[in-house]
């Protein structure tokens, strides 16, 4: 451990207690890259997710959120489909996007837009027909397709039939994971993942540039203190000290943010962020503290020497002469005063 040459060792102390703070705080900050590494991998996924052509169950939504759907006819004997509609691979049918602003509300309501245009919910049957599906909607998925759950069953829309053919998602379908919500009807496709995944990815990167930038700062200040304590330079001590309060000040900030967030979400998560975060304040408030207390003994320690001057053996002391130098105005033995003669 340093020795910063304070009279009283308890001072010095208090100083390398600055320095196991700010590696505390180091510390710390390494283990944000820990929900750096969890977002990222979670945006990997969600991406993955976004560009599939899997079946996911679905709930009915809760909110203004309108989904795509999928309806379809048999092919005419023309062998044309009418537009908006595209024909699949094997051309046996005719497929109509029905957009979210053709109807409104959820699955019930998709299935009665179908019928009032004189179709039926989608029926894919095998993997070429499901590809055509996902390439006629492009990017405007989520879309009901015609199976719902019926009395425990997945069952196709309509004809109450058993599916042939089901191209589900891994772990799909659920039963909403112990929501209240009950998941009893099918989407194709989860475009509307890729703005979440971008957002995880953002907060990844946000999330390790702070740790990394708190890494650095921290690095830097205790460069700074290690100085001003080795040269008692109180000026630079005081910055220091401030900054700490500072940064105590915004982690409280951060601690309301984290509560609001935890009443919110209930989550274990944010309860441990929390506690993090005020571990964190109070190192920075101590530091803060013990930085200002020894810059304080550091001003009256110099202001001390400052009243106190040694006397050093051959320097004169102010109005004090040196033994064999003359006092101002008065000769010393054995010279002669100015306008005086030596006697013979």
């Amino acid at each position: 451990m340093p020795n910063f040459n304070f009279p009283d060792q308890r001072d010095n102390k208090q100083a390398n207690y600055l320095f196991a703070g700010r590696g505390c705080i180091i510390c710390v900050s390494l283990l944000g890259f820990i929900p750096a590494g969890i977002l990222w991998a979670a945006s990997r996924e969600t991406f993955a997710a976004a560009g599939t052509k899997k079946w996911f169950s679905m709930a009915e939504p809760q909110d203004a959120t309108v989904f795509w759907g999928v309806c379809q006819t048999s092919m005419p004997a023309g062998g044309t489909c009418e537009k908006p509609s595209s024909s699949t691979t094997d051309k046996k049918k005719c497929l109509y996007p029905l957009s979210a602003t053709q109807y409104s509300g959820g699955f019930k309501e998709y299935k009665q837009a179908c019928v009032k245009k004189g179709l039926v919910p989608v029926i894919i049957e095998d993997e070429k027909q499901n590809n055509d599906v996902v390439l006629m909607l492009g990017e405007n998925t989520p879309a009901w397709i015609g199976l719902e759950k019926t009395l425990g069953e997945w069952r196709l829309s309509g004809s109450g039939a058993l599916p042939a053919y089901t191209n589900w998602h891994a772990d799909e379908p659920n039963s909403g994971d112990g929501k209240d919500l009950k998941e009893d009807y099918a989407v194709v496709g989860m475009g509307n993942l890729k703005l979440l995944a971008g957002a995880l990815f953002i907060g990844a990167l946000v999330v390790c540039a702070c740790a990394l930038l708190t890494i650095i700062v921290v690095c830097v200040m205790c460069c700074i203190q290690y100085r001003a304590l080795l040269n008692k330079n109180d000026g630079m001590l005081t910055c220091v000290s401030l900054c700490d309060a500072c940064c105590g000040c915004l982690s409280c900030l951060g601690i309301l943010a984290g509560v609001r967030e935890a009443i919110a979400a209930g989550g274990s998560v944010s309860a441990i962020t929390i506690i993090v975060r005020i571990i964190c304040t109070v190192v920075l408030f101590g530091m803060a503290y013990i930085g200002w207390i020894l810059k304080t003994k550091i001003i009256c320690q110099r202001q001390g020497q400052q009243v106190a001057q040694p006397v050093i053996l051959g320097q004169p002391v102010m109005g004090q002469p040196v033994m064999g130098q003359p006092v101002m105005g008065q000769p010393v033995t054995g010279q002669p005063i100015m306008g005086q003669h030596v006697k013979e």
